[in-house]
């Protein structure tokens, strides 16, 4: 009994520290579509943006950590009917996946632009579906709410280097990158 639970705590420790690891080699994300990037304009969202981006060099990687650090901070996630703008969801602080990669999608692309990074860095709201180990799993759901699920690809034109990401997966499981289906 002694060694059982041994091995179940161990067995256990390793899925929690390589969780990542785990859930890019077992999910992977086909893009089915885009959404439109909604402009940050909410004066506390700017203030927030701007206070998180104080000192720090702007590149690809400083970007997706920022929006994802501002958008786990700043949303709870829910199944229920959200706002998927982000400068209501900065007052409202619940949101489903597609207000999630809204938000991220929305600072990072402020942050693109405050910093004069529009030819050499993109970001984009991603609309996709999941496979796990191959097979969808959207076939299995008939609401509406597992139609789909959103995340996001940021580029660095220049190198080609990727971040994909999906904000609401970094939330709730401490999984900041993804794994995108060609």
């Amino acid at each position: 009994m002694k060694k059982t639970l041994k091995i179940i705590g161990i067995s256990i420790l390793i899925l929690i520290l390589f969780r990542g690891i785990i859930y890019r080699l077992a999910i992977n994300y086909s893009e089915i579509g885009n959404r439109q990037e909604i402009k940050v304009t909410n004066k506390k969202l700017i203030d927030k943006i701007v206070k998180k981006s104080k000192d720090r060099k702007i590149d690809l990687r400083e970007i997706a950590e920022i929006a994802d650090e501002i958008t786990k901070s700043e949303l709870e996630f829910t199944t229920n009917r959200a706002s998927n703008n982000p400068n209501e969801l900065i007052d409202a602080n619940q949101a489903n996946c597609i207000g999630y990669s809204a938000m991220f999608n929305s600072i990072a692309n402020y942050l693109i632009r405050k910093n004069g990074l529009q030819n050499e860095i993109e970001a984009e709201h991603k609309i996709g579906e999941l496979d796990l180990f191959g097979i969808n799993l959207h076939q299995f759901f008939d609401s509406p709410f597992f139609r789909d699920h959103d995340f996001n690809e940021i580029t660095n034109q220049k190198t080609g280097e990727k971040i994909f990401i999906d904000p609401s997966v970094s939330d709730y499981l401490r999984i900041n990158r993804i794994t995108k289906n060609d």
